[in-house]
């Protein structure tokens, strides 16, 4: 398949790079009668999530939306402080007062997590397909829980890279074992209309340098997404510093 060098929207700051997405996020899917968007938790995004609540606020109808939950940490859900789904609760499903009808997220803390998985890629075909995913960056490459050297599939299991296991330690107020992960998959974020990456911050910059340099390589997992056609990367200048 051929190789697609992504769009890439550099902000100023982080506050400019949030508006920025959030703008793009609303141009592209306003035309779209009910739209379903996937969506990541983390430090990234959380600017734009906040742009597209104070939106709503000024009028904007998100009651046609649908959203799915990119990745969860097995053995936590939304009742877990620290969980993606706890994250996006607060920032995003509940000051849009999202209906669960409307939305689907993994259980990390359900019995058969790969029940969970099936479930998750059944309300996306329901849905006619994932219209935007919003994904974040890991500093090994990862996008949602894929992690260097899986196989691109769709929603899946997956065991966590001690860098992962060690970095989402930030999300908790203590010490918490996390050791496997629920995600959407590589060729899930693939089949999806249209992707946003949105990077944040110095720490990110070797690894965005080596998206844009390098070709597609499960070794790098978000460098397979320079397979899609419409693959779009929100990052501020920090984020942006090592690009040549």
């Amino acid at each position: 398949m051929e190789i697609i060098q992504p769009q890439l929207n550099v902000s100023d700051s982080y506050e400019s790079m949030s508006i920025t997405a959030a703008d793009a996020l609303l141009e592209r899917l306003s035309p779209v009668a009910s739209p379903t968007v996937a969506v990541a938790s983390g430090d990234s995004p959380a600017g734009m999530y906040r742009n597209l609540v104070s939106t709503a606020q000024d009028s904007f109808d998100f009651s046609s939306w649908k959203f799915v939950g990119l990745d969860e940490w097995e053995g936590l859900n939304g009742s877990d402080e620290g969980s993606c789904r706890y994250h996006l609760d607060r920032q995003l499903f509940w000051p849009l007062q999202v209906k669960a009808s409307s939305m689907i997220f993994f259980d990390g803390r359900a019995k058969d997590p790969e029940a969970e998985c099936r479930r998750t890629e059944a309300f996306i075909r329901e849905a006619g397909g994932l219209d935007v995913a919003v994904i974040g960056l890991g500093l090994n490459g990862h996008v949602g829980m894929n992690e260097p050297g899986g196989l691109p599939g769709f929603a899946h299991v997956t065991e966590l890279a001690e860098q992962t296991r060690a970095v989402g330690q930030k999300y908790f107020s203590r010490a918490t074992p996390l050791t496997r992960g629920l995600t959407l998959g590589l060729q899930t974020l693939l089949d999806s209309k249209t992707i946003f990456l949105l990077v944040s911050g110095e720490k990110k910059a070797s690894v965005l340098a080596a998206l844009m340099q390098q070709d597609p390589d499960i070794s790098l997992p978000v460098t397979m997404l320079k397979r899609h056609a419409d693959f779009r990367i929100f990052a501020d200048a920090a984020a942006a510093s090592a690009i040549r």
